[in-house]
C-alpha cells in the first residue's frame, strides 16, 4: 500500500501523536519521561523548533504541537524517535508506526489543539506550565507564544488561559482573527521581524515614502497592517512594534476592519 504524504509546510505547526507498539509501554514510568523530556529540549536546540505543549500522561502514546520554524517536521520526529528508541534499548519495535501529524492552520485550531492536550492537570502534561508561576524550563516549553493570545484585550494571560480550559471565555473573546490562517504564502512567508523591518523598508522605498509619512496614511498603513498579519509569523505586539508602536488591540481592530 502507498504511503500518503504528509501534509507539511515549510513553517508549519503541527499536533503529533505517536503511538506504541502492541502490549509495549512507551513510558515505563517517571525516569523514562524525564528522558524523553531531554531529548525534546536536545532536538529543540539542535533543530530551532518550538514546542508549544506536549502530554506523556499515558504509557502507550505521547502528544506534541510542535511549530517547525523552518525545519522540516519529518526530521525532527526522527531524531525525537530515533533517540528515545536507543534510550528504551527494546528487543523489539517501539512504536507501532509511524507518527501521526496534523498541520494546525489558523489560530483557532492551535488553541483548539491546546485545549486538547491539556484536558487534565498532570506534572507530565505542559498544562502546569501554562498555568503555573513555576518555569520548567527556560528552553522546553514556547508558551509565551500561546499566552501572549490572550493580551490583546489586557486579558491576564494565565487566568485567561485556565478560564479557556475550563470553558468559561469563548473563542470570540480570545483570539483577535481567528480565520486567518498561519502565513498565506507559505514561500514568501516573512519569519521574523527583523526580516519584516527589511521588507518594510524596501516597501517604503519602492513607493517613496518615509515612515512618518506612512504613519500618517492611515488607510495606506492599515493595508500594510493586514499584509503583515496574513504574510508573516509575527505576533500581534510585533506587528505593533513595527508599525510605531501600535498596541495590540488596536491592531487587530485594524486587521478586523
Amino acid at each position: 500500500m502507498v504511503r500518503k504524504a504528509r501534509d507539511k509546510n515549510t513553517f508549519g505547526t503541527y499536533y503529533i501523536t505517536q503511538n506504541a507498539n502492541v502490549d509495549t509501554d512507551l513510558f515505563s514510568g517517571d525516569e523514562d519521561r524525564k528522558k524523553f523530556l531531554d531529548i525534546l529540549e536536545k532536538t529543540k536546540s539542535k533543530f530551532d523548533y518550538k514546542l508549544y505543549a506536549y502530554c506523556l500522561t499515558n504509557n502507550n502514546f505521547y502528544q506534541l504541537i510542535i511549530f517547525d520554524n523552518g525545519s522540516d517536521i519529518s526530521k525532527i520526529m526522527k531524531s525525537i524517535n530515533i533517540s528515545y528508541s536507543m534510550y528504551k534499548k527494546c528487543d523489539r519495535k517501539l512504536f507501532k508506526d509511524r507518527y501521526k501529524s496534523y498541520l494546525i492552520k489558523d489560530y483557532f485550531e492551535l488553541l483548539e489543539y491546546t485545549k486538547k492536550i491539556h484536558c487534565h492537570d498532570n506534572k507530565w502534561n505542559s498544562y502546569c506550565h501554562y498555568i503555573s508561576d513555576n518555569k520548567i524550563s527556560n528552553t522546553l516549553l514556547d508558551s509565551d507564544e500561546i499566552l501572549n493570545t490572550f493580551k490583546f484585550k489586557d486579558f491576564d494571560p494565565k487566568k485567561s488561559y485556565k478560564d479557556f480550559l475550563d470553558d468559561k471565555l469563548d473563542f470570540k473573546d480570545i483570539v483577535c482573527d481567528k480565520n486567518i490562517i498561519f502565513c498565506e504564502d507559505n514561500k514568501n512567508c516573512i519569519s521574523c521581524l527583523k526580516e519584516a523591518n527589511t521588507f518594510l523598508q524596501t516597501i517604503l522605498e519602492k513607493e517613496n515614502i518615509s515612515f512618518e509619512n506612512l504613519i500618517k496614511n492611515k488607510s495606506r498603513r492599515n493595508s500594510l497592517v493586514k499584509y503583515f498579519r496574513k504574510n508573516s509569523l509575527l505576533t500581534l505586539k510585533e506587528i505593533g512594534a513595527l508599525f510605531g508602536n501600535l498596541s495590540e488591540s488596536t491592531i487587530c481592530k485594524i486587521i478586523n476592519k
